[in-house]
């Protein structure tokens, strides 16, 4: 298309628009008026103009082109969860009805053969989630694997598990942590496309931390693994994957997915390891920390825009979860499982790979982005890093403090929610989930909700 559809229109500058704002302002700058901070900490201006990209723009290439002939030029992979009472039927039903890809939380005692009957892992992702040991977990992976003898190299997917888990969850060192990354980077050899570990932000997010907190926390688990395991960073990067839980700012997720692929880029760099952007594989799920278990219908919403973002934000695999997933109705699941497919065939986010590049906005939210999340990990490393503060309880601390600030700004109504603090559903139409007590040792980082004390009270008073 040769046209310039634009030719009858005259280039405004920043500071036309600037000028013709003060006027519509009656004197005011625009400054004065709208200027806010993302998450308290990123300025945010109320316009951004063609001079404010100051920098070399990037193309933003979350994945190589598609092999099927005619694909679209973006894609992405819906994954959901074979929750332990299903049946080989719940799963292939899940499979013929818009699953693309499996989480399977697994113990290492399972009976694969069974529960996976029908199953053909070369035409899909599969994640695993380990409930205990997660070298156990792949092993009995592997044997299903070899006897239905599939090719290490067709298998796509990874492990959904970091060293740290062992000091959060099984109150280990970070050392045997890395010792068992070891051992699934030998076991895993043979299957180049499945990652052995990811890059774990939600145990933050999803705990209450800042957002860009998360992201610093997560690089700096990183960090430790990198000075402490044996083999070379190189192996590291090619065998790990990106994860995180999406919040509820849309423009601030967008940018933080995409400024923690450069953030990874940058830190392998260090280690003299370039990576291709298409070589990262993004792994996003919705998140729980900002729903509610209040008028619980609302967060079919939350879940869909979450999801959104994290497509916008380069996701390249998409965990949509409803809330306490293990007690949701099957309605529930399917909602859950279907919005991939209408981001795809109705919203039609795979028809560009990336329609953020270039946008005066985002383009300098994600620098400004990488440039704190960057000086925080810097500080972070200078005070002893991040396992220092992890056994002084600093980092546990700072996120929980966090979390109390969010949670009593909800309770307070400085934050609004809803159908949780604000336009609470009538009794005739209340639908919420259960109410579990929050337990949480010093050292532990639990999931919860922003609106948990909300809920505490709302369910006190029924």
């Amino acid at each position: 298309m040769g046209t310039n559809l634009f030719a009858d229109f005259l280039f405004s500058s920043k500071k036309d628009w600037e000028k013709q704002a003060k006027k519509d302002l009656k004197g005011l700058a625009p400054n004065q008026v709208f200027q806010t901070r993302l998450w308290g900490s990123i300025p945010i201006k109320p316009l951004y103009a063609l001079e404010d990209l100051t920098f070399p723009i990037p193309q933003g290439v979350f994945h190589s082109p598609s092999k099927i002939p005619g694909g679209s030029p973006r894609y992405w992979t819906n994954v959901v969860t074979v929750l332990p009472n299903e049946t080989n039927a719940d799963v292939l039903s899940a499979l013929g009805n818009g699953a693309e890809g499996l989480i399977l939380p697994l113990y290492g005692t399972e009976d694969l053969p069974v529960l996976l009957e029908g199953v053909m892992p070369q035409y899909l992702a599969i994640y695993l989630l380990p409930l205990g040991n997660p070298v156990a977990a792949f092993q009995l992976f592997q044997d299903w694997l070899e006897s239905i003898e599939v090719d290490g190299s067709s298998l796509h997917g990874g492990m959904l598990w970091n060293p740290a888990d062992q000091v959060f969850d099984q109150h280990q060192d970070l050392g045997l942590g890395v010792e068992l990354l070891e051992e699934l980077l030998e076991l895993t050899e043979d299957y180049p496309n499945f990652k052995s570990f990811c890059i774990k932000t939600s145990r933050y997010s999803e705990s209450g931390a800042h957002p860009m907190d998360a992201l610093t926390f997560g690089l700096g688990e990183l960090v430790d693994i990198l000075d402490r395991i044996s083999v070379s960073p190189s192996a590291v990067f090619q065998n790990l994957f990106l994860e995180s839980a999406l919040g509820e700012h849309h423009f601030g997720e967008i940018g933080r997915q995409l400024a923690f692929r450069r953030l990874v880029q940058n830190l392998a760099l260090l280690y003299q390891v370039e990576l291709e952007e298409q070589e990262l594989i993004l792994f996003c799920q919705t998140g729980h920390w900002s729903q509610s278990i209040l008028d619980v219908h609302t967060n079919t919403i939350r879940q869909t825009y979450q999801a959104l973002s994290a497509v916008l934000g380069g996701a390249n695999v998409l965990w949509v979860k409803p809330l306490h997933e293990e007690i949701a109705s099957t309605q529930e699941r399917r909602i859950a499982r279907n919005v991939s497919a209408i981001l795809k065939e109705e919203a039609y986010l795979d028809k560009v790979q990336n329609p953020s590049t270039g946008s005066y906005f985002l383009e300098n939210l994600v620098a400004d982005l990488v440039v704190e999340i960057q000086t925080a990990l810097t500080l972070l490393e200078q005070e002893g890093g991040w396992w220092k503060a992890c056994q002084t309880g600093t980092l546990q601390s700072r996120v929980k403090t966090h979390r109390a600030k969010i949670q009593g700004e909800f309770l307070d109504k400085n934050q609004v929610k809803v159908g949780a603090n604000t336009y609470p559903a009538p009794p005739y139409l209340a639908f919420n989930k259960p109410f579990l007590p929050f337990e949480e040792a010093a050292q532990e980082l639990k999931p919860t909700r922003a609106t948990y004390l909300v809920e505490s009270l709302t369910f006190e008073a029924q």
